[in-house]
């Protein structure tokens, strides 16, 4: 096609030459990926083979790729001479193999050449980054300039994968100078001005990394060799640009102290303005107290207040009263009367006269002593709900300074003191050491630990920056957890001008920060001001910029769980996709202030660091994109649900109602009726069966036990993976998304349970451990992670392997009918399938983000078939059977307070407790 009929096509039809300059970098994966996200499609990439080491494309890409060598190696210069004579298109953009384009780049660029024909470039901002040791974003410096000739005549504004450039003959008469070792892409602007204007497109669309030697238009530390490359800029230069051209750059370089006059002018008189207003506002807030105080002293002091003083006291007298006879005194009595009944329970000299009370009958005894007993819920309704900071007026809100400490001894001392240091007066600061191997840390850190604000802890061994985190966010405090890098350094007024800004629906805040070199130099100001911030799960998940300093609600990591250790160096990043995925953005705030500063050294980054950080940074955004996904219903796998419904007919309905409301994916609810009882059948057939259409109803004519039960669901089953729910649960929002996040990101996952709470706000388990009571022995204690513990201790947030997985609330990546069997006719068939899973060598997995609520009967004054539920569930024959068959299965027997003493096996010896189980193995099971 001739450049004729080039220009006739719609430059928006047109095909845009992408010119790379590689030496085999392994970032050139990312930049490639970049172009495949390109919205303009119509794209030819030419890589140039600079380092002349044979250079091959495996990856599939939706544009073709042509490989530039001469055979021989390339300076950079050489390299983009070598592209541009391979260019056929007629528009041409450059990208270094480490940077990358957001995706709507070219397009926003050959719209802006449309609007403006007579322009020869087009150019966006970019944003220049580096990551730092942990992985997260550091902005280095960020380009956002208006055009002006004259200010790309005195410095290189145009990062030189920001632009978008017209081939034409002009243009193509321009070169790269070879005689140029810095600076070569300035001087092929300075070429292209001399043809014609350039136009901006505002906005971030280009992302330029600084690693290793990259990056050295931005942070190039060799002045002289800086000063050589000026001269030679100069020299070439002073003869090319015409008097006109000159006298404009005078021009402009005039007016820059003007300009710097009147910014200083303005900045002065803002400040005046600003104190006259706090000063005026102090008086009137004064003035309205005063008044405030006078009225309320005058009506105390009036007759009706003082004649009907008796009758307050009686009221509040009532309220007293009524509080303790209604709540108080049954709850308090219940609990004893149950302590004291398992104390007997438990005594073996009574254990025969217990024996001649039915086991039902004992059962329903506990149950309605514990009913009695239960704590008043945490909440009205299941859902985490969020602290009202902000109502606290008499009390300041707490905040809790986190500080992990690794090494860098030399910035200890400034860090901790520029926390303790803060205006604001309630702050504790919580260091965490993590097992320095630099012997000068640790007394510097025991210097500190007599300060009633600080609290040191110390790792055994090197744990990692996010299990240091997690234990320091446990041992806090404060109703605010803020983060300090042990090298960085806070303003003394962080904390305070932070607590400011907060609202009562924050969950997460940042701020500006300064970036400083190793003698506390400012090196540059980073703020995000001009982000647009209106879908944080969004803006992030192509870059993060929700950093320094980071401030998060306490209750918050009870919602989505603690610091992921997968993600150790990019852990910031993590758990911000995670919170921006599970909180709105409004609940967002950016301080547009300076608080922060954070130290560049030479410590900090190795280029295997970098590497590994890329890594991290490509799986965070994959699993953020899944998780959205899966709340979109964009998923790949079917995944059916198995319920089984034993009486307890209205709560089967809210459990199904709640799968519904959370549950967007492919699936399908197998409801498997467990031979209930008449009015149950009714009632699932009048408004379950045919009502919820994604519900199959399967009817059982007699209880066949939990475990068979979920057997004969499972083999109406058609997903290819399978959810265990209970029909007396019910989930939170966002629990699908991470339980199937949590099984996506371990290939060997065969299970992952939820964190199960009882509607006291109590945990239920967060995963099951085994406790093998002597080594010698092969009885063991099925325990139950974080049971009893409150939802928001933030210890039962950490993410684990365990060593089995209760069965209500599971993900299973396999089907486990096979391992679903009679011999666990009411108990630890999930323990059963749990080994079974791990001799498969599958991993057990907890999801702490995904929290269900469990209606269990304990919580009910009345169930519907609640005296036959609890008849058959803890009919102690058939849970010896249960212990018996996991015997026979794993050759450890499990050690049950109730099931022991039910069965009089506490006083047996070995061969007894053996012949015992062999006889139970031999009993029908049978809830007839």
């Amino acid at each position: 096609m001739t450049d004729s009929e080039i220009s006739s096509v719609p430059i928006f039809s047109q095909t845009v030459d992408v010119l790379i300059r590689s030496t085999g970098r392994p970032e050139l994966h990312k930049a490639l990926a970049s172009l495949a996200e390109q919205t303009h499609k119509k794209l030819n990439v030419y890589i140039a083979d600079a380092a002349a080491i044979g250079l091959t494309i495996s990856e599939s890409l939706p544009f073709p790729v042509q490989i530039v060598t001469t055979g021989e190696k390339m300076q950079r210069s050489q390299a983009a001479n070598a592209l541009l004579k391979s260019a056929r298109s007629s528009l041409a953009i450059f990208l270094d193999e480490d940077d990358w384009l957001l995706p709507g780049h070219i397009s926003k660029l050959l719209s802006s050449l449309a609007q403006e024909p007579q322009a020869v470039l087009a150019y966006s901002d970019t944003r220049c980054i580096r990551y730092d040791d942990k992985g997260n974003e550091v902005t280095v410096r960020e380009y956002v300039h208006p055009y002006h000739p004259e200010q790309l005549m005195l410095e290189n504004y145009i990062p030189i994968h920001a632009a978008l450039f017209q081939l034409t003959p002009e243009t193509r008469a321009c070169h790269f100078d070879t005689e140029l070792d810095l600076f070569e892409d300035w001087d092929f602007w300075l070429q292209l001005q001399q043809v014609g204007p350039f136009v901006h497109a505002p906005g971030f669309t280009a992302i330029y990394l600084i690693h290793g030697d990259s990056g050295a238009g931005v942070t190039f530390d060799r002045p002289e060799i800086a000063l050589k490359t000026l001269q030679q800029m100069l020299a070439k230069w002073q003869i090319r640009w015409e008097s006109e051209q000159l006298q404009k750059l005078w021009g402009y370089a005039r007016q820059i102290p003007g300009l710097q006059s009147s910014i200083a002018q303005l900045i002065q008189t803002h400040a005046i303005e600003l104190a006259q207003l706090k000063s005026l506002h102090q008086t009137q807030i004064q003035a309205l107290e005063t008044l405030r105080q006078s009225q309320i002293h005058e009506f105390q002091t009036s007759r009706s207040w003082r004649i009907t003083a008796p009758l307050r006291a009686i009221a509040e007298f009532r309220r007293t009263l009524s509080d303790i006879l209604f709540m108080e005194m049954p709850r308090k009595f219940s609990a004893r009367t149950l302590s004291a009944l398992t104390a007997l329970y438990k005594n073996n000299h009574l254990n025969r006269l217990f024996q001649w009370v039915p086991s039902s009958v004992k059962r329903q005894i506990r149950n309605r002593l514990m009913y009695l007993a239960r704590e008043p819920r945490h909440i009205s309704a299941p859902g985490v709900q969020p602290a009202n900071l902000s109502s606290r007026k008499d009390q300041p809100v707490k905040v809790s300074i986190i500080i992990p400490v690794y090494n860098h001894v030399a910035y200890l001392r400034e860090c901790i003191d520029s926390a303790l240091n803060q205006t604001y007066s309630s702050v504790e600061v919580v260091i965490v050491d993590d097992h320095s191997p630099d012997p000068l840390v640790k007394p510097l850190l025991q210097s500190y630990a007599s300060h009633p604000r600080v609290r040191l802890l110390f790792n055994d061994s090197n744990q990692g920056i996010s299990e240091s985190q997690n234990r320091a966010i446990i041992a806090a405090n404060g109703d605010l957890i803020a983060f300090l890098d042990c090298d960085d350094v806070l303003d003394r007024q962080a904390v305070d001008t932070c607590v400011q800004y907060w609202q009562s629906d924050t969950v997460y805040l940042h701020t500006g920060r300064i970036n400083i070199d190793q003698a506390g130099v400012e090196l540059s100001r980073i703020h995000f001001a001009d982000l647009p911030r209106q879908d944080y799960f969004a803006e992030n998940l192509r870059a993060m910029y929700a950093t320094h300093l980071k401030i998060i609600r306490r209750d918050v990591f009870a919602k989505v769980g603690l610091f992921d250790t997968r993600f150790d160096s990019a852990q910031d990043y993590e758990m911000l996709m995670r919170i921006a995925f599970h909180y709105a953005s409004g609940s967002f705030v950016h301080v547009p202030e300076f608080l922060y500063s954070h130290r560049l050294h030479a410590q900090q980054t190795t280029e295997t660091q970098n590497s590994k950080q890329l890594q991290l940074t490509a799986q965070i955004q994959a699993e953020a994109r899944l998780r959205q996904n899966i709340r979109n219903g964009d998923y790949s796998r079917f995944v059916s649900i198995i319920m089984l419904s034993y009486g307890k007919h209205t709560q089967t309905l809210e459990a199904l109602q709640g799968l519904k409301k959370t549950v967007h994916i492919p699936h399908e609810i197998v409801l498997y009726d467990n031979g209930s009882d008449q009015e149950t059948v009714n009632f699932i057939k009048a408004n379950i069966d045919g009502q919820l259409p994604f519900v199959r109803v399967i009817y059982g004519d007699i209880n066949l036990g939990p475990a068979q039960g979920r057997r004969k669901a499972l083999e109406h089953a058609k997903g290819e993976w399978f959810i265990v729910f209970d029909n007396d649960e019910v989930p939170e929002p966002g629990w699908i998304e991470e339980l199937l996040v949590r099984a996506e990101s371990h290939p060997q996952a065969g299970a992952v349970c939820c964190r199960v709470t009882f509607p006291n706000g109590k945990l239920q388990f967060s995963g099951g451990k085994v406790e093998q009571i002597d080594p010698q022995d092969p009885v063991i204690d099925l325990g139950l992670h974080d049971i009893g513990k409150p939802y928001t201790d933030l210890s039962t947030c950490r993410f684990r392997e365990v060593d089995w997985c209760p069965i209500g609330a599971t993900l299973f990546t396999v089907n486990i009918a096979p391992y679903l069997h009679d011999g666990y006719p009411n108990t630890f068939e999930d323990a059963g399938v749990s080994f079974a899973l791990k001799k498969a060598g599958y991993q057990l997995l907890n999801a702490p983000g995904a929290l269900v609520w469990h209606e269990h009967i304990t919580f009910h004054s009345k169930v519907d078939m609640g005296e036959k539920y609890m008849a058959d569930r803890y009919n102690p024959k058939m849970m010896l059977k249960s212990i018996a068959t996991f015997y026979a299965e794993n050759n450890l027997i499990i050690k049950d307070e109730y099931i022991w003493r039910e069965n009089d096996l506490n006083k047996m010896t070995r061969a007894q407790l053996l012949e015992a189980l062999h006889q139970a193995s031999l009993v029908k099971t049978s809830f007839a």
